[in-house]
């Protein structure tokens, strides 16, 4: 994905299609992270295997990332697979195009790995 052949949009399309998972809280609802200035994010796995490298032995959900989609209140962006060298964000739902354009190229730079060793 970051070879430069695909850009946010086509990614965007690929990511509607897809089935994907998700930690799910106890109550009814999704699992957001608020970062301040960085926006609001729920993070999002196209592996069941990855979401439990991330979160271990949860509850989650599985739907299709078109489905996800309309359930994401406005302003919640969606980082997808965050600790993999493939991530990507969708801020369809979170800021105007020019505000994407820009993200998009910051998700290029690798964030330190968490420890999940415990």
């Amino acid at each position: 994905m970051r070879d430069g052949k695909r850009g946010p949009g086509e990614l965007t399309d690929v990511f509607a299609g897809a089935i994907v998972y998700a930690q799910r809280p106890e109550k009814p609802g999704l699992w957001v992270t608020d970062l301040g200035e960085r926006g609001r994010w729920m993070l999002v796995f196209s592996t069941l295997e990855r979401l439990a490298r991330h979160a271990w032995d949860c509850d989650y959900l599985s739907t299709t990332g078109a489905d996800l989609l309309e359930l994401v209140p406005p302003g919640i962006g969606l980082m997808v697979d965050p600790h993999e060298d493939h991530r990507f964000p969708i801020l369809s739902r979170m800021a105007p195009p020019d505000v994407i354009a820009r993200t998009w190229k910051q998700a290029g730079k690798r964030p330190p790995r968490p420890d999940i060793t415990g």
